[in-house]
């Protein structure tokens, strides 16, 4: 049993079931943008049937300045203090089908030692794959399809997919990325779902993108996962949008070219691959540079513009108006983050 293990991080629940053949991790700190990957997180836990499994040492693996503990203020008084976490739940899509979920925020240190405690976890599990889900800024236009790209441990699994410009590419990696790439040299491949999210929407909820990622995950792994609350979202966003670039001509004028720019990719991989790209394998954005002047996009503008609207908006605080309403279910991917409440 892996409660008579020598883990010196993770701390098990009394009899918890945690045999499952996917391990969802989402640990909160790299990139996510449009909080991707978190919303549909968050969705999971909030509308499939969860158990908790085990439990991280915080105080061995958190740095409490960069992920502070979230106090209760009621009336002066102090009411309580919820430590971050980070844990791993076992969850059941509708079909009855296991799912572990390693959610919280990312490490602050002993990673090494983090993920080798995770491995074992995941072997005596009977863990099959390690996936992830993320969003990434791209010059994509919100009013194209979601592209979503396949990236894993194992290369087998990304052919047929448009080659990244510029060759190998390094970078800063996410708590997630190593993970995977950790539990790969262990027999345990990974696998992560990227969707590309409009540049301007990356720094604001944009559920269009977790909509993306929710759907290819259900088709890959063949789970009956629920979408409801997000694509309520997703609609209202989209609603919020399509009155922005009515309302402002130099978002039209912007997202034009945005939009003649994915247009152009498109056809240009249609040339390549020999099959018009969908969503379930394709993102744009990913290094390569534009050198027509004309396709030129004043980020920073785009963004201010965008965020002014959506601030001064009557929709802005949407979610709310949903909730007020018994028959539409309750958008719970709006809730305070996993970690951020008591188990």
């Amino acid at each position: 049993m892996l409660e008579d293990k020598d883990f010196k991080l993770l701390n098990f629940e009394p009899d918890a079931n945690f045999h499952a053949p996917i391990l969802l991790s989402h640990l909160v700190g790299a990139t996510d943008a449009g909080d991707a990957g978190g919303l549909v997180v968050s969705q999971m836990l909030a509308s499939l049937p969860v158990t908790r499994v085990a439990t991280f040492d915080a105080d061995s693996l958190l740095d409490y300045r960069s992920s502070r503990p979230m106090v209760t203020i009621d009336n002066w008084h102090v009411a309580g203090v919820d430590v971050p976490q980070i844990a791993i739940d076992l969850v059941q899509d509708d079909k009855g089908t296991p799912i572990l979920l390693l959610h919280g925020p990312e490490p602050d240190t002993k990673w090494q030692a983090f993920a080798n405690e995770v491995a074992e976890f995941a072997r005596e599990a009977g863990v099959e794959v390690l996936v992830s889900l993320t969003g990434m800024p791209a010059a994509v236009p919100h009013t194209r399809p979601t592209m979503v790209h396949l990236q894993s441990t194992d290369a087998d699994l990304v052919g047929g997919q448009p080659k990244l410009a510029g060759g190998p590419v390094q970078f800063p990696s996410s708590a997630n990325t190593f993970l995977q790439h950790s539990l790969s040299q262990q027999g345990i491949e990974g696998v992560s779902f990227l969707a590309a999210v409009p540049y301007y929407m990356a720094n604001m909820e944009y559920p269009q993108a977790s909509l993306a990622l929710l759907e290819r995950m259900s088709s890959v792994f063949g789970l009956t996962l629920p979408t409801g609350n997000i694509e309520a979202s997703a609609q209202i966003v989209t609603d919020q949008l399509a009155n922005l670039v009515v309302e402002n001509e130099e978002v039209v004028g912007l997202v034009g070219q945005l939009e003649q720019h994915f247009d152009e990719e498109i056809d240009d991989s249609v040339k390549k691959i020999g099959s018009f790209p969908t969503p379930a394998d394709f993102v744009f954005g990913s290094g390569e540079s534009v050198t027509d002047s004309d396709q030129v996009v004043d980020a920073d503008a785009l963004a201010a513009t965008i965020e002014q609207f959506l601030a001064r908006t009557e929709n802005v605080d949407a979610p709310a108006q949903v909730e007020e309403d018994p028959s539409i279910p309750k958008p719970r991917h709006r809730a305070a983050k996993p970690w951020e409440k008591e188990a």
